[in-house]
């Protein structure tokens, strides 16, 4: 399996320092995080990444085809890699558990 990161070198873009820590938490990630989950996630790597720079990167992730935005109707976007295979998600509404299947 390619790594996000490996996937955005082949692309030809530049890996800035906060680039490849963002990656690196999206690859780590089992889940399906919003932009305040993965700011903290990053900001325990470094404290001084910022939200706006969180909100470009993942604008141009999106923008190149790496990771596609979710929208599952409470407000918050949210992230997943673009390769996975199809799936949909199922939503507890109670307690906005998000499921893939």
């Amino acid at each position: 399996m390619t790594s996000l990161t490996e996937k955005y070198v082949a692309k030809g873009l530049r890996l800035t320092e906060s680039r490849r820590i963002l990656l690196d938490v999206l690859d780590q990630s089992n889940d399906h995080p919003d932009i305040f989950t993965l700011h903290d996630r990053a900001k325990r790597i470094d404290p001084t990444l910022s939200q706006a720079t969180v909100y470009r990167t993942m604008r141009l992730l999106e923008e190149v085809g790496l990771v596609d935005k979710r929208d599952f109707g409470d407000g918050r976007a949210r992230y997943e890699d673009a390769d996975k295979d199809h799936h949909d998600h199922l939503i507890n509404l109670e307690t906005g558990e998000i499921i893939e299947f």
